[in-house]
């Protein structure tokens, strides 16, 4: 699906900057006598001459040339900024959406860490990279391993298409990914849902609860998805991950009821909305579960919540190939590799050795 276009200020070009048909338009520097820019939940204040920029360039017809700002005097060299916008051009044309928007959030963070924002390429040291992550006392391993892959991914591409000869930060060392296993009882979940006061949290919170949905594809949900005779969302090959199978969410009541009444409120778009109106994205769900950490003193995620789901399946008594099923897995090798302790499972596991230790047919 694709995004609204918002400007947003790249910061070590100092100029307000929009993706808009498949190729990033500069709007301008920031004028003069206007509040400096930031970002406040995932928007940026843009002032008026750029928003007036910003719709102009929206108003343009298909199949005129849009206007653009002429780009800053060259600098000597390829500087590390020129590696970034080389990289998420091609991005932005050959990946997904998701992985558009999770390269770039990674890529501007480290760019706002460096003291030199035009920093050639030649100087960029991995202790550049180690130096911006350590920086982050509230990253685990795993956020820090996908920061890290972000980063080197640009430049790795960079060197296979001939942009630079060797990618400067390829030995950076990332640290060994930690498998998520934290599950929540029953209790344990409607504790964590009597602290969330809004509705919209509440939707995604015991939509994945009752269905064990992935987060990206809570994001994506669209009314269009929902097929209410057969009670289930069904999201496309080229929507859903791995993008070659139709991914199939079974609905139990209460999801049902949340999707029937989310569905005729956002006819276009994704259902499931935060409180400003907006598609949830990673750094909502970030922002929102801190929060119930330091209510509650422990730090949940959807992904916690998708295990339960798993888990409890397995306790109940569900085989693992129709778990795997309502996981949406290709087959059962996932789930008898994570969850090979838990319920049915292990007795499925059990019960066959002993038949053939017995030579049983």
């Amino acid at each position: 699906m694709a995004r609204t276009p918002k400007p947003w200020f790249r910061t070590e070009r100092a100029v307000w900057c929009v993706h808009f048909r498949g190729s990033m338009h500069q709007l301008g520097p920031h004028p003069e006598g206007f509040p400096a820019p930031r970002q406040v939940k995932g928007k940026w204040n843009a002032p008026a001459p750029i928003l007036q920029a910003f719709h102009a360039l929206l108003a343009t017809p298909s199949t005129a040339k849009p206007p653009k700002v002429p780009d800053p005097p060259p600098v000597a060299g390829l500087t590390v900024p020129d590696v970034f916008d080389l990289f998420l051009e091609w991005c932005q044309k050959n990946r997904s959406a998701r992985t558009y928007e999770w390269s770039q959030n990674h890529i501007q963070n480290f760019l706002d860490s460096l003291t030199i924002k035009r920093l050639p390429v030649d100087d960029l040291k991995p202790f550049h990279v180690q130096q911006w992550v350590d920086s982050k006392d509230t990253w685990g391993a795993n956020h820090t391993r996908g920061a890290i892959t972000a980063v080197q991914r640009a430049f790795t591409w960079a060197e296979k298409v001939g942009h630079i000869t060797k990618s400067p930060i390829r030995h950076v060392e990332k640290p060994a990914p930690k498998r998520r296993e934290q599950m929540l009882t029953p209790a344990e979940f409607q504790t964590l849902l009597s602290h969330v006061k809004d509705e919209p949290f509440r939707d995604v919170l015991e939509f994945c609860w009752e269905t064990g949905a992935r987060v990206q594809e809570v994001r994506l949900i669209e009314g269009t998805h929902f097929k209410s005779d057969r009670g289930r969302v069904e999201i496309p090959p080229d929507q859903a991950k791995g993008k070659k199978r139709w991914r199939i969410i079974y609905l139990t009541d209460r999801a049902d009821e949340i999707v029937r009444r989310l569905a005729p409120i956002h006819t276009e778009g994704p259902i499931f909305r935060n409180v400003d109106g907006n598609q949830w994205d990673a750094q909502n769900f970030n922002c929102r579960f801190f929060r119930l950490h330091k209510k509650l003193g422990v730090k949940y995620a959807l992904t916690a919540i998708r295990h339960s789901f798993a888990t409890r399946m397995l306790e109940a008594g569900v085989d693992h190939l129709t778990v795997s099923a309502l996981l949406g897995h290709a087959d059962g090798a996932m789930l008898a590799k994570v969850y090979s302790h838990v319920g049915e499972n292990t007795n499925y596991l059990r019960d066959e050795l002993r038949k053939a230790s017995r030579g049983d047919n």
